[in-house]
Parts: C-alpha cells; sequence; structure tokens
C-alpha cells in the first residue's frame, strides 16, 4: 500500500482525489480542521493538525512515499493583509511540510503552481500577481530540498479547472448563471484565452501520476490543461449553445484588470510522453455536465 501525505485535502483539488483513491494508497492528511476532515472523509485518512506540537514526529513515524502538497491560500489582491497570508501559506507553510520530510525516504514530492506564474503566457517564468509570486518563490525552496535530501520532485501547474462542487466560484460559473439573471453580469472585453480543463480529468491526472511516479525524471513540471485555447466571449457562446439560453453579460462593463493574463494554454506534450495522460473530456462535453 503506497502511503501518501496530502495537505490541502479539504480543497476542491484534494478532496476530489483522495474520494477517488482505490484501497492501495494510504492517506496522511496535514489539515487545519480535524472536525471538516471528518465530515468529508469520516475515518478513510490519518490526519495530523497544522499546529500539532507534535507535528514533525508523527508525520516521521508515518513515514510518507509520495507528497501531495496542494495546500494554498490564493487571491489576486496586493494588500498587505493578504501578502503577509500569502507568505505564510505558501512560503512558510511549503517550508514546514519540506522540513518534516526531508530526510525521509521519500520517492515524490509534488509541488502546486499556477497559470499566473507565466504573465505573457509563453515558458518564461514572470508571476503575474503576489500569489503566483509566491508560487514561484516555493519552486526554488523545493528545488533546494530536493536538492540537497536527494528527492524526486515535480511541480504540477493546473490551468482553468471547471466543474464538480467547488465552494469558489469561476468565471464558467458567473457566465453560466447570468443565463438566468435580469441584472447583466459586468465582464472585460472577454478576449482573455484561457485553458478549461475539466475536475475530472484532473482526477485522472493525479491518479496516472501517482501510479506512475517511478518513470519521472528527478526534476519534472506537468502543465495541467488540455492545450486548447478558448476566448472568454466563446466560452459564453458555447454555454449558449448548450443550455439553449442566452448569457447576460456587459462586455467591457469592467477593464482588463492591471496583470490580467492574455493567453494561458497548456503545453501537455510532456504529459503525453511521460505518463501516456491527455485530456478525455471536451469543453462541450464539461459544460453539458454541469446542467
Amino acid at each position: 500500500m503506497t502511503k501518501l501525505l496530502v495537505t490541502g485535502s479539504t480543497g476542491f483539488i484534494g478532496k476530489n482525489i483522495i474520494n477517488h483513491l482505490g484501497d492501495e494508497f494510504q492517506i496522511l492528511e496535514v489539515t487545519r480542521s480535524k472536525k471538516k476532515s471528518y465530515e468529508l472523509f469520516g475515518d478513510r485518512t490519518i490526519k495530523v493538525e497544522v499546529t500539532d506540537s507534535a507535528f514533525k514526529k508523527k508525520i516521521a513515524d508515518y513515514s510518507p512515499e509520495i507528497i501531495v502538497h496542494l495546500a494554498a491560500y490564493l487571491t489576486a489582491s496586493d494588500n498587505w493583509d493578504d501578502v503577509e497570508k500569502l507568505i505564510s501559506s505558501n512560503l512558510l507553510f511549503t517550508s514546514k511540510i519540506l522540513d518534516a520530510v526531508a530526510t525521509l525516504p521519500i520517492k515524490l514530492f509534488t509541488n502546486t503552481g499556477t497559470f499566473a506564474e507565466y504573465y505573457k503566457g509563453d515558458k518564461k517564468l514572470m508571476p503575474a500577481y503576489f500569489y503566483a509570486a509566491t508560487k514561484t518563490a516555493s519552486r526554488s525552496l523545493v528545488n533546494y530540498y530536493a536538492s540537497a535530501y536527494g528527492f524526486k520532485q515535480t511541480t504540477i501547474v493546473p490551468y482553468t479547472i471547471y466543474g464538480g462542487n467547488d465552494s469558489q466560484k469561476k468565471i464558467i460559473d458567473f457566465i453560466l448563471e447570468s443565463t438566468f439573471s435580469q441584472e447583466p453580469l459586468d465582464l472585460s472585453p472577454g478576449e482573455q484565452i484561457i485553458d478549461l480543463i475539466h475536475i475530472n480529468d484532473v482526477i485522472n491526472f493525479y491518479l496516472c501520476l501517482l501510479n506512475r511516479h517511478q518513470k519521472l525524471p528527478p526534476v519534472s513540471q506537468f502543465n495541467l490543461g488540455t492545450g486548447t485555447g478558448t476566448s472568454l466571449k466563446q466560452l459564453a457562446k458555447l454555454i449558449e449553445i448548450v443550455f439553449g439560453k442566452k448569457t447576460n453579460i456587459n462586455w467591457g462593463g469592467k477593464p482588463y484588470r492591471k496583470s490580467d493574463v492574455m493567453h494561458a494554454v497548456a503545453d501537455i506534450n510532456i504529459n503525453k510522453e511521460l505518463l501516456d495522460w491527455a485530456p478525455v473530456i471536451t469543453l462541450e462535453e464539461g459544460i453539458r455536465l454541469m446542467k
């Protein structure tokens, strides 16, 4: 039985992954709330709270083989209160996890990035927001520990995930809701190109990664998208076709954000080469699943 350590287990991606893992995986959750964890998973997982005074010892006693590090604080805000939370969650907490597992015989550490690290939409790291900057900084932390302590590491870069029951609404949810609204939804001019991947494909990717991690080189990165770009206006048109209702959107009612990423489409060639993985749910199919 493969022993996993999962952070961010009660978040959107984390809870979906855990709910689809088979009996061949044992799971230790690092959680901020055991109560929430029990509500989601019952006794299926072992739980250790972030604030536990024996945090490091409990992780060492468990001795995980693979770390799935998903926990993060997400915001596009640069306000100081948010900056402090971003540093605390995305850098200090990442360092705490790395310190706890550094000397253990782990087989893989999976870190989580963001497409907003690539402001120009190319392969050059240029964070669009402070949040993205903390994600880029966390790569250096993982690189250091992996090099110093000799374990394999990979960074997963999710693009625009949709579908399922997420507590945080995505742009696709707002556009869909506009078909039922009397008041027009103010949006930017809508020329941003995004890569939408369904949560079911995300789950299948992680299952594939966990089962084929032996194939990975010492350092790798996987862009988690479909490889197909769709503008916000094209997305709205597709929603209208699938649902048979007009969206109610005031395009240009809001300006573009100062650092809007205008083109974010995943290069997924390495996913196919190393893991023989590709998404299977088309955007139209994914929208139909939301009906």
